[in-house]
């Protein structure tokens, strides 16, 4: 059975994606539209959203934008609300939200950006989660989480011995998205839920946050193998379309040649 067989249990179903206006949440957002799902984008910025709206045509599903923060509790709640009221509820949420900054960890008068990267990364993300499990446990359906994680949720790039690190509260952030995935998992179990919950960790993409932060900064970055969005929303549509048993907690996925 092909992909697109295997999507159709989720044709009509509602999808939550945040930080959609990016690279890796418009592919999402565009293959999870087309495979037929109401697609609620989670965005700052409603421009970018529309923009992809208007360029989607002639497919089974539509895409929403909802203006949200997601490091705004309100936001979030109102959001999840709006949603409910308009849909019934959530059936997949992919945090794909997320933020890098140049700081160092020991840089002076950083700390808007240490805690920007975790209330985004972090916060965020649980929020999102708490209401989409209240949704689905509600209704009792057969629910998926995704969190868009990263390489750098397992490992720390080496810095080149003299030059300025470029890591910072980056992957402290994604370490705790690898830690907070099992933690739901349990706790998915003891809510006797039937909503399963995936980390994808991508290496570099074209056009992410990551790569287009350290370009800037380090030559050899230009020069990387990286993944297109594209490979990255065809992991996400792989880990919903398991098997009721199979749940895909963790997948890490490098473009061919990757080196970091």
């Amino acid at each position: 059975m092909n992909i697109g067989e295997r999507m159709k249990r989720w044709e009509g179903k509602v999808a939550v994606v945040t930080g959609a206006s990016g690279a890796i949440g418009g592919a999402i957002a565009k293959e999870l539209v087309k495979a037929g799902m109401i697609v609620c984008a989670l965005a700052r910025r409603r421009d970018k959203v529309e923009k992809l709206r208007a360029s989607l045509f002639d497919v089974a599903g539509n895409l929403n934008c909802v203006e949200c923060d997601i490091t705004v509790e309100e936001d979030v709640k109102h959001a999840f609300g709006w949603i409910e009221g308009t849909y019934g509820g959530v059936d997949l949420l992919v945090n794909n939200a997320g933020v890098i900054t140049k700081c160092l960890l020991t840089e002076k008068n950083n700390s808007k950006d240490l805690y920007t990267t975790m209330e985004t990364n972090i916060i965020g993300l649980c929020l999102c989660t708490r209401e989409a499990v209240k949704s689905m446990k509600q209704r009792d359906v057969h629910g998926h989480i995704i969190n868009v994680n990263s390489i750098f949720g397992h490992k720390v790039h080496q810095a080149v011995p003299g030059t300025r690190p470029l890591n910072g509260m980056y992957p402290a952030s994604k370490f705790a998205v690898t830690a907070i995935t099992e933690c739901i998992r349990q706790e998915l179990i003891y809510l006797d839920t039937q909503v399963k919950v995936s980390s994808i960790s991508p290496g570099l993409v074209e056009g992410d946050i990551v790569a287009n932060h350290t370009a800037g900064d380090n030559d050899l970055v230009k020069y990387m193998p990286k993944l297109k969005p594209e490979d990255v929303a065809d992991a996400v549509l792989y880990a919903i379309t398991t098997p009721d048993n199979v749940q895909i907690h963790e997948l890490v996925i490098k473009p061919m040649g990757e080196f970091i």
